[in-house]
């Protein structure tokens, strides 16, 4: 396929007014919550101003919820706390469906506070393509300090080791998993100032009679007995990743 023209960045003459050649800064000085990473483009971004929007939720065990809340966001003036339940799963979710398109390199970003009660995070990816399920998911275990993926064979593989965070209120953290959509394969991933090269490194695959649709889900899961908060901000997809 030929290229669909210029990037909304490209230096297009203009008769009028002048061309720029990014306008990544103006967008966050005018509060665009696209301030971390500004690799790929954005195809959905939120700081909940809006409310939880089109995201679905739930939680396992009891005391478990997820709720709007102000008082503890990164941007603006919501965020989303993920309660984690007690017991009977000990989590609470969020999740975002999406329709199915051409296959880039994607990415899932969002920001999080880190309860001392905080057992682990998920940041996935998911699609279905009408026959195969990818999977895509990354883990941080916050006890172990280790980041761990999902294999191809649905186990789990171990990144990195000796990986703390220190114990916020507030969504001082980042994440966001990259992958390749079209080769079924994991790209980058990132955790504040830390970034791991994960090219070649295959997805969870398995045959589905799925409709296509593209799902991307953030999980807090505490530990037992607890009803650990996690809040959640500044949520962004991307598409077109640099590969």
């Amino acid at each position: 396929m030929s290229p669909h023209g210029m990037p909304d960045w490209g230096l297009v003459p203009k008769s009028i007014s002048y061309g720029l050649d990014d306008l990544g800064e103006a967008a966050v000085r005018m509060g665009s919550p696209h301030v971390w990473d500004r690799r790929g483009d954005a195809l959905y971004v939120t700081d909940f101003r809006e409310g939880l929007g089109s995201f679905g939720s739930g939680f396992g065990g009891v005391g478990g919820a997820v709720i709007l809340t102000t008082g503890h966001s990164r941007l603006g003036a919501y965020s989303v706390d993920l309660r984690a339940g007690s017991n009977a799963g000990q989590m609470a979710s969020m999740w975002l469906a999406l329709p199915f398109q051409d296959p880039s390199c994607v990415g899932l970003e969002f920001s999080f506070s880190l309860n001392a009660n905080t057992s682990y995070l998920v940041d996935a990816v998911e699609w279905f393509d009408g026959a195969v399920d990818h999977y895509s998911c990354m883990l941080y275990d916050r006890v172990a300090g280790e980041l761990r993926y999902r294999t191809t064979g649905g186990a789990w593989g171990v990144l990195a080791t000796g990986v703390q965070r220190y114990v916020t209120g507030f969504p001082a953290h980042t994440m966001k998993l990259v992958v390749d959509m079209e080769l079924g394969e994991y790209v980058r991933f990132l955790l504040d100032e830390l970034a791991y090269d994960m090219r070649g490194v295959p997805v969870w695959e398995q045959a589905s009679p799925m409709l296509a649709y593209w799902s991307l889900v953030i999980e807090h899961h505490g530990l037992a007995a607890t009803n650990p908060d996690c809040y959640i901000d500044s949520v962004i997809v991307t598409q077109n990743e640099p590969r």
